[in-house]
C-alpha cells in the first residue's frame, strides 16, 4: 500500500499531538504532587500552620503567595518547597503580616534562634524553648544526647554572634 505525502503529514501531526498531551499530563501530575507535598510537609503542618500560604506549581516552577506571621517564615517556606522533588525554582511572593520586632531586640534574637533550629534536623526546634532577656539566650528542653545539646547551643551561638 502506498501512502501519500498528505497522509504522512497527518500521521506525524497526530503522533506529535499525542506526545505533547502526555508530556502535559506528566507535568500536571508532578505539579499536583509538589503542591500536595508542600501542604503535607512537616514544616507546613507545624511551623507554618497558622500562616496563610498558597502554593501553586506550573511545570515545576512554584509560586508562593500569601502572608506569614514572621519574617523567618518566608525563607522557611521557600527552603521547604525548594527541596521537594520536581521543583525547578521558587517564586517567593510571601508578605509578612503584622508588626515585626525591632532588629537586634530580644524578640528578634529569639525568632532568629528558633528559626535557625528549625533548619537543622539534628536538633529539636519544637522541643526547645528559647528565652531571651537583655540579649542573653537561654535554651530549655530535653536533648537525646550530649551531641544534640552541644549542636543546639552551637546553632544558637551562631545566631547571637552574628546579631
Amino acid at each position: 500500500m502506498k501512502v501519500s505525502a498528505n497522509e504522512q503529514v497527518g500521521v506525524t501531526r497526530a503522533t506529535g499531538a499525542i506526545l505533547v498531551t502526555s508530556t502535559s499530563l506528566r507535568a500536571s501530575d508532578t505539579d499536583s504532587r509538589i503542591e500536595s507535598s508542600a501542604a503535607k510537609s512537616y514544616v507546613f503542618k507545624t511551623c507554618l500552620k497558622n500562616d496563610s500560604i498558597t502554593t501553586v506549581s506550573k511545570d515545576g516552577v512554584v509560586t508562593l503567595t500569601g502572608t506569614v506571621a514572621e519574617t523567618s517564615h518566608i525563607s522557611l517556606a521557600q527552603d521547604t518547597v525548594a527541596g521537594l522533588p520536581g521543583v525547578i525554582s521558587v517564586d517567593n511572593q510571601l508578605q509578612v503580616s503584622g508588626e515585626q520586632p525591632a532588629e537586634h531586640s530580644d524578640a528578634w534574637i529569639g525568632l532568629k534562634v528558633k528559626s535557625a533550629l528549625l533548619f537543622h534536623r539534628n536538633v529539636s526546634a519544637i522541643g526547645t524553648m528559647v528565652n531571651v532577656t537583655n540579649g542573653i539566650v537561654t535554651l530549655q528542653g530535653e536533648a537525646s544526647s550530649m551531641a544534640q545539646k552541644e549542636l543546639t547551643t552551637e546553632y544558637a551561638n551562631d545566631v547571637t554572634c552574628g546579631a
